[in-house]
């Protein structure tokens, strides 16, 4: 299985409210439908809820979760706007010729105290068995301990990846970045401990931004890859095993993978140029 996440940043303005951007979402899914029809029939899809996600759990004051009847309609109310996101997104695919089918989070995913406690996978895996391409997608979710909770795209990727061929964060940014501006080509454990201390979290973004990202993606024993989406040939690239600029992400060590990746800034000290999904 091949995993591929679309930042919420990319097909949506953030900084609106339930704001998508068509012409992003039409460029991704001609790539992405691209890479399905060139054989990658063991991909799956997950994409960020951007402004149709975030702005809903703030202004419904869902981040510490359900507690009363306002809340709950606070909740469906976030949940219908993430489907509508992802309708958007899959409605674009089939219209460049890939059979996608969105699956939401909500039906299929239970947390207990923000974390992914069941998830019933065999949906997923059957849909990919019958020759469709699943959309799954920053969601609401029932949660045992707080009534119901935000699962961020980044924490679906984290449980699907375990055991994946590869997981790809197409984001709005280059990759990691330097104090220079520069990608990181290279994050492992023995770098980590000093990239995260400079790993910040981004405002309004309630799944943590990029700390959030690299924190899900380190957990995993899979490759990784961050790239920019506006370069749907870097994603391309990535899934042909060709060089691409990005940061690649190898929790257990350089050896644990030969995929190539393209040289570039040496390790200095991280920050963000600007906000990641």
């Amino acid at each position: 299985m091949k995993i591929l996440k679309i930042g919420g940043s990319v097909i949506t303005d953030k900084s609106g409210y339930r704001k998508a951007i068509p012409e992003r979402i039409e460029k991704i899914a001609k790539a992405v439908a691209s890479i399905w029809k060139k054989g990658a029939r063991d991909l799956v899809l997950v994409h960020g809820a951007g402004s149709f996600g975030h702005a809903l759990v703030i202004k419904h004051g869902l981040k510490d979760g359900v507690k009363n009847t306002a809340q709950k309609l606070g909740y469906a109310d976030a949940h219908a706007a993430c489907c509508e996101l992802s309708s958007m997104v899959v409605c674009a695919l089939i219209a460049n010729g890939a059979p996608a089918v969105s699956i939401p989070p909500a039906i299929v995913i239970s947390l207990k105290d923000k974390r992914i406690y069941r998830f019933d996978t065999k949906i997923v895996n059957d849909y990919l068995q019958s020759g469709y391409l699943p959309v799954l997608f920053g969601d609401m979710a029932p949660d045992s301990v707080l009534g119901g909770y935000p699962c961020s795209g980044d924490q679906i990727v984290a449980y699907l990846g375990k055991g994946a061929d590869f997981v790809l964060l197409a984001t709005n940014v280059d990759g990691v970045l330097d104090d220079a501006g520069k990608v990181i080509p290279l994050i492992c454990r023995e770098n980590f401990p000093e990239i995260s201390k400079h790993l910040k979290e981004t405002p309004n973004d309630v799944t943590g931004g990029m700390r959030g990202k690299i924190g899900e993606l380190m957990a995993l024993d899979t490759l990784s890859y961050i790239v920019n989406a506006g370069h749907p040939e870097r994603i391309d690239a990535i899934f042909s095993g060709k060089p691409a600029l990005c940061t690649k992400v190898v929790p257990n060590g350089e050896k644990s993978s030969g995929r190539t990746f393209m040289p570039g800034a040496s390790m200095r000290i991280l920050r963000q140029s600007r906000p990641a999904e």
